[in-house]
């Protein structure tokens, strides 16, 4: 009889917790995108792929809350995928003034300015970006590049930075 009132007392608790965390789990994501609704649909169409659809979505958001890092930061990874070279540079220093601690950042910009030739500016940025998060440095995992469909390995940012660092040397000696 009293492990039935144990077992109904522990039953009930799980039931609860269980509870609650769904309902919190709710109540997270749906309130961010309640309260951003340019920037969710931004992301959303990023993720698609339609870039340019995006780009303006993420000027809205960024017009609607201009502190808001998130949304620079996506309108400088869109314009870099759109291949609007010197905006997105300008992009990306605006959200490093901003937040000059998102290693992600300082990757993005260093790819950018490795596809600009700008090669010295690249390795400096990912020697930055790895020595701030050294994951970065090792590149994407096995499961995320499965959910991406990427069935070779990409060349990670350690790599990229060791063939720039061999490159930029082979062309110093005459």
């Amino acid at each position: 009889m009293e492990m039935d009132k144990v077992y109904r007392v522990i039953r009930f608790l799980g039931i609860g917790l269980i509870f609650l965390s769904f309902s919190w789990a709710i109540l997270k994501s749906s309130n961010s995108s309640e309260k951003r609704p340019s920037f969710a649909k931004a992301v959303s169409l990023y993720t698609d792929g339609k870039f340019s659809e995006a780009l303006d979505y993420y000027e809205k958001a960024v017009a609607e809350y201009p502190d808001f890092v998130h949304a620079k930061r996506g309108r400088a990874r869109t314009l870099m995928q759109l291949g609007k070279d010197q905006k997105a540079l300008e992009a990306f220093n605006e959200v490093l003034m901003l937040d000059p601690n998102s290693a992600v950042s300082f990757a993005n910009r260093a790819i950018l300015e490795d596809r600009m030739g700008a090669y010295e500016k690249a390795i400096e940025d990912y020697d930055k970006a790895i020595k701030m998060d050294l994951k970065l440095g090792e590149g994407l995992d096995w499961f995320t590049r499965f959910l991406q469909n990427r069935k070779e390995k990409p060349q990670t940012l350690a790599e990229r930075v060791e063939t720039l660092r061999l490159q930029m040397k082979d062309k110093a000696v005459p």
